[in-house]
């Protein structure tokens, strides 16, 4: 009989126990997630401040701060695909390139991510190595859907490389769809005039440089290229 008596409170601590590892589960999901977005929100708070010329150091701790958070939260979930994403991204903008790069390929051993490739890409170029880059940027258009925001920076870095290499032809290509995808970037206006002018279209060169300053009138290199290019032609 004493067993008897003392079952149903047994059970009672069972239920309990189930009850508290329930709970604990639930609020340990809860701040995985909140960390997340908090760590992804730091990273959009460094990009904005980057922005600003005398924010660099803020944009930097922003995404120091990211950073750290995300290598914490991978610890325990080290094949989330958005983790892994938004380590490559801060890695990336800490001008980190190496290990960007050295990062980025350790995902993309395991699985294809569109993301990870066009960053890994763009520290590529800034590393010099101008047919790795090259080569990352083909395999970011051929998976990345057609409406990804990083399409017009992708093609602006491949006319940079193109530039570099002196293939000037695809250069103008590059930038031209750049531009046409995203049309507020100055300097890319800019970079589009002098591929232009060294192809010897002065007038085409004349109008990069024109929607340039329309967007930053004060622009010197683009003023003194409009110049030079009115100067070298009838316009």
């Amino acid at each position: 009989m004493a067993r008897g008596r003392q079952d149903p409170i047994w059970v009672s601590v069972v239920v309990a126990l189930l009850v508290l590892r329930w709970i604990v589960g639930t609020f340990s999901s809860a701040w995985a997630e909140d960390s997340y977005r908090t760590a992804l929100s730091l990273f959009w708070d460094g990009r904005r401040l980057e922005t600003a010329e005398t924010r660099q150091t803020e944009s930097q701790l922003a995404f120091q701060r990211s950073l750290a958070m995300t290598e914490r939260l991978l610890a325990a979930e080290p094949a989330n695909p958005e983790l892994q994403t938004l380590k490559t991204w801060n890695l990336f903008r800490l001008h980190r390139y190496m290990d960007t790069v050295v990062y980025a390929q350790s995902v993309l051993n395991t699985r294809q991510d569109y993301r990870i490739i066009e960053t890994m890409a763009e520290a590529l170029y800034f590393l010099g190595k101008n047919e790795e880059a090259l080569a990352a940027f083909s395999r970011y258009f051929t998976l990345s859907p057609d409406s990804d925001e990083r399409r017009s920076s992708a093609y602006y870095y491949v006319g940079e490389v193109y530039y570099r290499i002196k293939k000037y032809e695809h250069a103008d290509i590059a930038f031209s769809t750049a531009v046409a995808l995203e049309k507020g970037m100055y300097y890319w206006w800019y970079r589009l005039g002098l591929v232009k002018e060294l192809l010897g279209q002065y007038r085409r060169a004349y109008q990069a440089f024109d929607a340039a300053l329309a967007l930053k009138s004060n622009f010197r290199p683009a003023i003194e290229a409009k110049e030079r290019v009115k100067a070298k032609s009838s316009l």
